[in-house]
């Protein structure tokens, strides 16, 4: 069903929102670790049913670090940071708590992950939030660790797992990516589109 809401002309609005609300938030991470980071062209992730994005993320194979923040009014949905574990790890160092290899994350580097999470949302809100002309507001973050499917799981409810903006960005030196996956709840993503002056 949410398939027949997204044509062609609809997915490329989800791409243009993301490429300037992620844009935002990778910029933001990367003044947080003082590294340059790059970001790969955003892309709309359009599942046929309930967690088909947590399904998804699950049959990549790899354990993952995730940071949610629920996003609230015309926005409403969910933002998540998702990381390797291995990369979660070289990004906790470089914000001034290192994780051992293969380790346990410390409370402080948990929270670092946290803040991360919360200013890549606060950066993605602020963006859209200019775009739409409109109040927009974020959760507190919430942080999970395992495989794909479990992570999205814990963090986004599964029926508002079907659609995602997913954003890849990376960094050479020390090497690292990751991703910011936008979930808008289906119910809502007619009216944020007509929100937006994109395309005019």
């Amino acid at each position: 069903m949410i398939r027949s809401l997204l044509g062609p002309r609809e997915i490329d609005a989800l791409q243009e929102l993301a490429t300037i609300g992620c844009g935002r938030a990778v910029s933001a991470l990367g003044k947080l670790s003082g590294r340059t980071l790059r970001m790969d062209v955003p892309e709309a992730w359009v599942g046929d049913g309930p967690g088909a994005i947590a399904d998804f993320l699950g049959a990549l194979g790899q354990e993952l670090v995730a940071v949610e923040v629920r996003l609230s009014e015309l926005l409403e949905g969910h933002l998540v940071l998702a990381l390797p574990a291995r990369d979660a790890e070289v990004l906790a160092g470089l914000l001034g708590w290192p994780v051992p290899p293969g380790g346990t994350f410390s409370t402080l580097a948990e929270s670092a992950m946290m803040e991360s999470g919360n200013i890549a949302g606060s950066a993605f809100v602020s963006a859209v939030a200019g775009l739409v002309g409109r109040k927009l507001l974020l959760s507190v973050p919430s942080l999970a660790r395992g495989g794909g499917r479990h992570c999205l799981d814990s963090l986004v409810p599964r029926d508002a797992g079907r659609v995602a903006l997913a954003a890849r960005f990376s960094c050479d030196e020390p090497a690292l990516e990751g991703l910011i996956l936008v979930l808008p709840l289906p119910s809502r993503i007619p009216g944020l589109l007509a929100a937006l002056p994109l395309g005019e």
